[in-house]
């Protein structure tokens, strides 16, 4: 009976020797295919992603921008078929800016006529262009959670002149863009009660 036993004692010890083997190899069978998945997910927001921002045309909505010495303003934006940008300050500054034809046009209250700036290698411009090489700028694109970041710049060595846009993960919603400019300013948007539209007044995009 004693031998039974120890016999017993014996194939138990070695079913646990087995058992913590076998977990051990197959960790980072385990650790590959997690890697494989994620990159999986990664691949397919970003496709996601890319087609979002190429039908981005005829999307409206509501901003937040907050300055870099912290001043807040709020307002509306439309992005029309053109892919045309024009955002509508509330009061008290009720200023519109309008991105569009390679510029940059500029009113406030206090001013009769819009003023207009050429703008070159504007990232924001480049967001919205249907012609980017929109895929470079997804090589270095990263998920934190659940939103993903995708940096558009045209001097990966330098800040400045560069954008930040944040979307949801993992479906793609534009939620935020840090826009940091020449001096190494930065501007951060909010976006909200997002929507697409059939068609986008003309009356925002007027500059005459």
């Amino acid at each position: 009976e004693k031998g039974s036993f120890y016999k017993f004692k014996l194939m138990i010890r070695l079913l646990k020797i087995n058992l913590i083997i076998f977990i051990i190899l197959s960790l980072p069978v385990f650790g590959n295919i997690d890697n494989q998945n994620q990159q999986e997910n990664l691949n397919t927001w970003k496709q996601s992603t890319k087609t979002y921002i190429k039908n981005f045309n005829n999307l409206t909505g509501a901003f937040t921008q907050i300055d870099h010495v912290g001043n807040i303003s709020k307002g509306n934006f439309w992005i029309n078929n053109k892919n045309e940008i024009a955002f509508h300050y509330s009061p008290p500054s009720e200023t519109i800016i309008i991105y569009k034809s390679g510029k940059l046009f500029f009113k406030d209250r206090k001013l009769e006529n819009f003023q207009n700036y050429s703008i070159n290698n504007n990232p924001i411009l480049e967001l919205l262009n249907k012609d980017t090489d929109i895929d470079r700028y997804f090589e270095t694109s990263i998920i934190d959670k659940n939103i993903g970041k995708v940096f558009i710049s045209f001097d990966n060595k330098n800040e400045r002149n560069s954008l930040e846009v944040i979307f949801d993960y993992p479906k793609p919603i534009l939620r935020q863009w840090k826009f940091t400019d020449h001096q190494k300013k930065k501007t951060n948007v909010f976006f909200s009660k997002l929507k697409f539209k059939e068609n986008v007044e003309k009356q925002y995009f007027i500059t005459k």
